[in-house]
């Protein structure tokens, strides 16, 4: 087995006299100093000594707990040689010792250390601090390490070649994580991986490296001690409080002994930059030109700080291509890439969803965030971006966890198989190359250009209503807001409020007794970011927790936080401040948040959101004008504000709204009942306009040609992949036919596409290698979108599939309760124009059309036919039930044009019996609410709940059985069942028990128990609004005999499942996205998705 020790010996042998490490003062004087053979001389007189009289067996482990300096370098080789492995381990000293201590402790708990190595000096200062600090009272279990042996190195002076060595360990030493903000993990990192590693970090022989970085730490360690020995080099070092003392010693040393490289963190080229740390007098004569690498790791990079740092010290000889950021963690050894130089913006809302989209037009300039690039990974490094819960492999562009795999991979952590085979041996879905798996950091990353950018955390990220915020962006934005903030003094982090998420920010003053304005942070934060601060807590300097490498230990800051252990010096509340703008204006409070959040000035000409409201703050505002309104005793005027009137309103008018209504609000209230009239009627009729203009198809088609009465199915065309019908459909496809599918899919690229419709497959739960194997071989992702002309596919594309297809299965379409017709006209109405046009051209194709039964509306018709298609738009009044009709309509003159069409008509299509599926519709959120509160309705409607996968099957089996083309399929159950029924089995299956209410009782439960946090909330002004339409409908059924028939005359057919498996399966789906509260023995509850309801590319639909 190789050892570093047989390149080390080599070296000593070669050059015995040459310069190995060299230990600095204060004033750049050597104190220490160690030539190879010296050094080899050593470590052999210290490995003997721990080898006299056996005190240690064979991979003890043992801490090495010193002050800066080469002797705990010594110590290190010493216990290599000795067949031990060494635990580098941070001194407590008397700052910070009692957080210190107890993570010394917790080491060699974890380890089982056999025993510490440690300085005579070092040794009486611990016993010294031990006996001030009073620890033993404390909790720290000071009597563990008092315990073990301690033993002072320095009086090994002679070497003893009278006790056998054992041979090397295969694990070179462990290096417990500096970056963990809990309990620190032992890394067990062996001599392949610094011998492997070392060549590719190291790029050039005999480097001369200085370096002021912690010995205990990967980089100071590993990149500046045992490289530089390896690859024949010499190190100067010096301890990192000298640096911060007198900073101006690290470039003196750097021009005297012509170093070739260093390294820091970002935090040392800051600290430099700043007024007064190096004055002009200092760095006259400064020469850096010997540097080959000057890098920048170990924690974030600023991309401010990097280019300052680049201009203020490029005239003192450093080069451009030295100066760079690398990215590395000690799981992986020390480095994953090198040579990061470039600087990308980054537009924020596309980052916060997941996309790194660049910005390269200066309009766009305020929109974005800088990031610096961390280089190309290592030579022979498999770096992958992951979606870190679908494990499928990401490309550029897409913002995911980084995983690696190659030599640099440590073997795990010691004594922790678990969390090893959980974090060391991840695989993808699709199979992962490697025996071994990959590595997961738990860094979120992205490539671009080749390039490796890192984003943050996952353990640290903050997600808002489903946008994922980096605290370090959070943190840069509170620092530059205030020059009252200490820097590096931040921490944002997630918390509850309300049950909801929300942000806080604990920040370090630089003067207890001059405060920042924590408002203009706050404004600054929404400005910036677009989100809001619900809370700022300001604290004295130096409270905030760090690792032993300088890192701000997020979630302990977030812990003493939520245990008070902060002194606070003053504290910034959203709802006290919000509180405190309503004292002035209940009714300006709403519009000037609302202008805040979003950067308006409230004379926009342009809708609420075409201003960027996503659907969640278009109902809370909505609901919150109502409030304002019934305060003003216009109650019967608040029902008629709703959704539609919000969206078609210009931001100018309803700030003028606001105005009148503080000023004249008799006068206002009345303008508005007119206006409100006047716009209903305007509103209806523009739409019953547009509807029926768009009732027929968009062209002329051409004359089809005739199609056998069973055509071969070859390649098949399918829309809406990847919603929630979709994966099933593929599934069906694949199960019943012989045909390659390919699938519509927005995406920047195939593989990106395919990674897509993978991970739609994979919401269906386990599918089995046999399907995947069809999946791979069969499905091919068509980069397009429904909302674009020509789907927005190239010509080349377009015409493949008009002349290769046979036929189409069109399930595309935005489902959104809340959005009007025009809103969802292109997806919808335009997107079923333009895949017909693909069916007519070429070759004639069958057209399987999945529609809906909400296309009748709020319809009271006791029996609704297959064969009746409400001619007259009758009770059709949102968007989602009005595009749907359209779209019907449309396919309905194709088939009248003489192309063979089926049209599908699916009810409440839920989970997969299994719990399968991704279905966040108005159905699920509904007994979502009811069995976490316990309510239930006794209203007659047909609830015709039938699940996802049998909805698929059905479909695919009715549309490859011969006679059935032309014909229109209400899937819906063959037998009646209600909500009485539902709930009845799920308190069979769980146990909960309803208060059972009459539909007109219901409503106001729902009213009063309804909370912004639940799922339901962005739907309940759509459910309030429309219960006189759903209390008409309670004796409506439907007929579906022309399904049954169908579907009973094919082999494939598949007939319903008992209503108690249906809603089991539902129950499943719910435990398994944590969105309902359960009784005792159940599954516990996780959170719940955001409550944001726009959902494209599915086709799953709700009639009550």
């Amino acid at each position: 087995m190789a050892s570093i020790l047989d390149q080390l010996d080599r070296l000593g042998d070669e050059h015995p006299h040459k310069l190995l490490y060299s230990y600095l003062d204060l004033n750049g004087n050597p104190i220490e100093s160690y030539t190879y053979a010296s050094f080899l001389r050593r470590t052999k007189a210290i490995a003997g000594h721990l080898r006299k009289g056996r005190r240690f067996a064979a991979e003890d482990r043992i801490l090495l707990a010193y002050p800066p300096g080469l002797e705990m370098i010594c110590a290190f080789f010493g216990c290599v040689r000795a067949g031990l492995i060494p635990v580098p381990v941070y001194p407590p000293s008397s700052r910070g010792f009692q957080s210190a201590l107890y993570k010394m402790v917790h080491i060699a708990k974890d380890c089982q250390a056999a025993g510490i190595l440690t300085s005579k000096d070092y040794h009486a200062s611990l016993k010294t601090n031990l006996t001030r600090s009073g620890v033993s009272a404390s909790g720290v279990d000071v009597d563990y390490i008092s315990g073990l042996p301690w033993i002072v190195t320095e009086d090994f002076v002679d070497t003893i070649s009278d006790e056998p060595f054992f041979g090397t360990s295969e694990i070179l030493f462990l290096q417990y994580t500096s970056g963990s903000t809990m309990e620190p993990k032992g890394v067990m990192v062996t001599h392949e991986n610094i011998l492997e590693t070392c060549p590719l970090v190291i790029d050039h022989p005999s480097p001369v490296v200085v370096s002021w970085l912690p010995q205990y730490h990967d980089m100071g360690l590993i990149g500046c001690y045992l490289y530089p020995a390896l690859k024949g080099g010499t190190t100067y070092g010096f301890a990192a409080t000298d640096f911060i003392q007198r900073p101006v010693l690290w470039f003196d040393a750097i021009q005297t002994y012509r170093a070739t490289a260093t390294a820091a963190p970002n935090f040392a080229y800051d600290y430099c930059l700043r007024a007064k740390r190096l004055s002009k007098e200092s760095l006259e004569g400064c020469d850096l030109s010997s540097l080959r690498v000057l890098m920048c790791a170990a924690e974030p990079v600023k991309p401010d700080t990097f280019t300052r740092f680049l201009e203020a010290f490029q005239p003192f000889g450093l080069k451009s291509e030295s100066f760079y950021a690398a990215y590395g963690l000690a799981e992986n050894t020390l480095a994953v890439s090198l040579g990061g130089r470039n600087i990308v913006s980054v537009n924020k809302r596309a980052l916060a969803l997941g996309k790194a989209r660049m910005t390269t037009e200066v309009s766009e300039i305020g929109g974005a965030t800088q990031i610096v690039s961390c280089g190309t990974p290592l030579p022979g490094f498999d770096v992958k971006i992951v979606d870190p819960e679908q494990h499928v492999a990401l490309t550029a562009g897409h913002i995911g966890e980084i995983w690696i795999a190659g030599s640099g991979k440590c073997l795990g952590y010691w004594n922790n198989p678990e969390r090893t085979l959980k974090q060391f041996r991840a695989r993808l879905v699709d199979d992962s190359p490697y025996d071994d798996g990959y590595l997961r950091t738990g860094d979120m990353g992205f490539f671009h250009d080749g390039e490796l950018f890192v984003c943050g955390r996952i353990k640290d990220m903050i997600i808002l209503r489903g946008q994922n915020y980096y605290p370090q962006d959070l943190e840069n934005v509170v620092e530059r807001a205030s020059s009252l903030i200490r820097n590096h003094c931040v921490a944002a982090f997630q918390i509850d409020e309300d049950s909801e998420p929300a942000l806080a920010i604990v920040a370090e003053v630089k003067n207890p007794k001059a405060l920042p304005d924590a408002r203009k942070i706050a404004a600054a934060v929404r400005s910036y970011l677009n989100v809001e601060v619900a809370l700022i807590s300001f604290i004295a300097p130096r409270a905030i927790p760090r690792t032993s490498s300088g890192k701000i230990m997020r979630h302990k800051t977030k812990q003493m936080w939520l245990d008070g252990q902060f002194s606070v010096l003053s504290d910034f509340s959203r709802e006290k401040d919000a509180g405190v703008c309503a004292s002035d204006s209940d009714i300006q409070s709403s519009f000037d948040i609302l202008k805040a959040r979003y950067n308006l000035t409230g004379t926009e000409s342009y809708n609420l959101i075409e201003a960027g409201l996503d659907s969640l703050d278009l109902v809370v505002f909505m609901h919150e004008l109502k409030e304002l309104l019934k305060d003003k005793g216009a109650e019967m005027l608040a029902r008629q504000v709703d959704i539609g009137v919000i969206q078609r309103v210009s931001v100018a008018e309803l700030f003028q709204l606001a105005e009148q209504l503080e000023s004249a609000p008799k006068e206002a209230l009345e303008m508005l009942r007119h206006s409100l009239a006047a716009f209903r009627e305007e509103q209806r009729t523009a739409e019953k306009q547009m509807m029926s203009d768009d009732r027929k198809l968009a062209f002329v088609p051409p004359a089809p040609t005739s199609l056998p009465e069973m055509p071969v199915l070859n390649h098949i065309l399918l829309t809406g992949g990847t919603g929630f019908i979709g994966p099933f459909l593929m599934k069906s496809l694949l199960d019943q036919t012989r045909a390659k599918i390919y699938v519509l899919v927005r995406s920047s690229d195939d593989v990106q596409g395919r990674q897509r419709l993978r991970a739609a497959m994979g919401s269906m739960g386990p599918c089995g290698a046999v399907l995947m194997q069809m999946f791979e071989s069969r499905v091919i992702p068509i980069c397009g979108d429904l909302g674009l002309p020509n789907l927005g596919l190239t010509q080349d594309v377009w015409d493949f599939l008009a002349n290769e297809m046979d036929a189409v299965f069109h399930n595309g379409a935005t489902v959104n309760y809340l959005f009007n017709y025009d809103r969802m006209r292109d997806a919808n109405v335009m997107g079923t124009n333009e895949v017909l046009r693909l069916a007519f051209e070429g070759r004639t194709k069958e057209f399987n059309y999945v529609s809906t039964t909400f296309v009748f509306g709020w319809a009271v018709k006791s029996v609704l036919h297959e064969t009746d298609m409400n001619q007259d738009m009758e009770l059709l009044d949102f968007g989602y039930s009005q595009t749907k009709w359209v779209a019907e309509q449309v396919v309905a003159d194709a088939r009248d044009k003489g192309l063979p069409v089926r049209i599908f008509r699916p009810a409440l299509v839920s989970p997969s019996v299994t719990g399968g599926g991704n279905n966040f519709d108005i159905a699920v959120r509904l007994v979502a609410f009811m069995v976490n509160h316990g309510i239930g309705v006794d209203a007659l409607n047909q609830v015709s709940f039938v699940p996802a996968d049998i909805v698929a099957n059905n479909i695919v089996a009715i549309s490859t059985t011969p006679g059935t083309e032309n014909k229109t399929f209400h899937v819906v159950r063959d037998d009646y069942a209600n909500m009485l029924d539902i709930t009845g089995l799920i308190t069979q299956a769980t146990g909960r028990q309803f208060e059972i209410f009459s539909i007109s009782d219901f409503v106001p439960e729902l009213i009063r128990r309804c909370r912004k946090e639940d799922l339901l909330f962005p739907l309940l002004d759509f459910l309030v609004g429309s219960v006189d339409n759903i209390s008409a409908m309670e004796f409506k059924r439907y007929d579906n005999s022309c399904y049954q028939t169908a579907r009973d005359a094919s082999k494939w057919g598949k007939a319903d499942p008992s209503l108690e498996d249906t809603v089991n399966g539902i129950l499943k789906f719910m435990h398994r996205k944590g969105i309902i509260s359960v009784a005792a023995g159940e599954p516990s509850a996780v959170s719940p998705p955001d409550n944001e309801m726009a959902c494209t590319d599915s086709s799953a639909a709700t009639a009550f």
